[in-house]
């Protein structure tokens, strides 16, 4: 089956859309210099940043780059708080994953 780059680009559109839902009337900046934890922003920023990512460092096979980019986004370091540095892996992980099993 596989993945195309407009599904790619649909599939961060969509990331996007989320993180402003979830995100109001305040930018995730403003969250960050007040002290404010806010995990789930951090998800779907994380789910934005790495669909983002994909569309500039991917070959041919979008499903090849896909995987290798989710091996690398498991074990990245992101700096910050624990609980939001997770969170924000954890979007990146989960929105290659999503792809690549879109694929299948």
């Amino acid at each position: 089956m596989g993945i195309t780059r407009d599904d790619v680009v649909a599939a961060r559109a969509e990331a996007a859309r989320a993180h402003s839902e979830v995100m109001g009337d305040r930018n995730a900046c403003a969250r960050a210099k007040s002290g404010e934890a806010f995990p789930a922003g951090k998800f779907w920023e994380g789910k934005t940043a790495a669909l983002g990512e994909l569309l500039r460092t991917a070959d041919d096979d979008l499903v090849v780059s896909a995987t290798r980019l989710r091996d690398q986004w498991q074990d990245r370091p992101v700096a910050g708080p624990e609980g939001e540095a997770r969170a924000y892996r954890q979007g990146g992980v989960d929105a290659l994953t999503e792809l690549i099993a879109a694929a299948s």
